[in-house]
């Protein structure tokens, strides 16, 4: 397995959806230094590659662990019904082998929809973190977000998909380049000049992987979101046994916007950054250094 950032890669070996599913792991930095677990933002291009400007700058200074989410990036993508819960779980694994490996305070840093599943584990874990650091945080996927719908009222879409031949078929229509560079210009990048047909041939490979449509799918539908309503995640964040740190995106959508304001009133720590949805993409180096700075003596 090729390291996306210069770091060591392992994999994770879990029973997820009545299944044997390999998580892929990256770690870089030295060792002794405080450990921050890097958690990518779900999307139809998700990958812990995604962090690469903010590992190029911290990674001297800290000790630096990310993954793939199951169903995305170089983790398997086995075709089985992923929600919430599935990827809860293989936090938890992630978490619990972090633990036994280098004990110790970690510091979570979450981008975009992983902030609710971290959340989710936060009675149980958040007394062994030293922050959590929810960065332009989102809790309902795209068509919930853009309709006021529940996700259950998206069953049809993700079974669709999930079909042979139409799924496959429809799904490569979604991820042609021009729907790429529409989604990334108007929610995730700011600059335009970073729609290279380059970065937008790799950005479509990444979706394309054998199996991508299915955990892209249940994302875009709402099927991997945390709760039906706000209410949950205000609560969850409340219930935080450590300093929490949202980062907000100055030029998110409107209605994102709206979402992590709210949350930030439940925050010990609110910073601004120019930047969409992929601010911690686009904007990294800056929100390392900003990191940096706010982590105290300890991380």
């Amino acid at each position: 397995m090729t390291a996306v950032f210069g770091g060591a890669v392992e994999t994770l070996d879990l029973q997820l959806g009545g299944r044997r599913l390999q998580i892929v792991t990256e770690r870089r930095g030295p060792q002794g230094a405080p450990v921050w677990l890097l958690l990518p933002a779900l999307s139809t291009v998700s990958s812990r590659s995604e962090w690469q400007p903010l590992v190029t700058a911290t990674h001297d200074r800290v000790q630096l662990v990310s993954f793939d989410w199951p169903g995305f990036g170089d983790s398997d993508r086995p075709a089985l019904t992923y929600d919430a819960a599935l990827l809860r779980s293989s936090l938890d694994a992630v978490l619990t082998d972090l633990e036994a490996r280098q004990p110790g305070p970690l510091t979570v840093v979450a981008a975009g929809h992983s902030a609710p599943l971290a959340l989710a584990l936060a009675s149980a874990w958040s007394e062994r973190w030293s922050r959590f650091v929810a960065v332009a945080p989102t809790w309902r996927g795209p068509l919930p977000t853009m309709t006021g719908w529940s996700p259950g009222r998206f069953g049809w879409l993700r079974r669709l998909v999930a079909l042979p031949l139409i799924g496959p078929a429809l799904y490569r229509l979604n991820t042609s380049r021009a729907m790429l560079r529409l989604m990334l210009r108007r929610h995730v990048w700011l600059d335009p000049g970073l729609l290279t047909p380059d970065r937008l041939r790799q950005q479509q490979r990444l979706a394309r992987r054998r199996g991508s449509r299915f955990a892209s799918a249940a994302f875009v539908s709402g099927g991997l979101d945390a709760a039906g309503e706000r209410g949950w995640w205000l609560e969850q964040a409340r219930s935080l046994h450590c300093p929490f740190q949202v980062v907000l995106a100055t030029a998110a959508p409107p209605r994102s916007t709206r979402e992590m304001e709210l949350l930030a009133q439940t925050a010990d720590v609110v910073t601004r950054l120019p930047g969409r949805l992929g601010l911690h993409q686009e904007f990294g180096a800056l929100l390392g250094r900003r990191l940096l700075e706010s982590q105290g003596p300890i991380g």
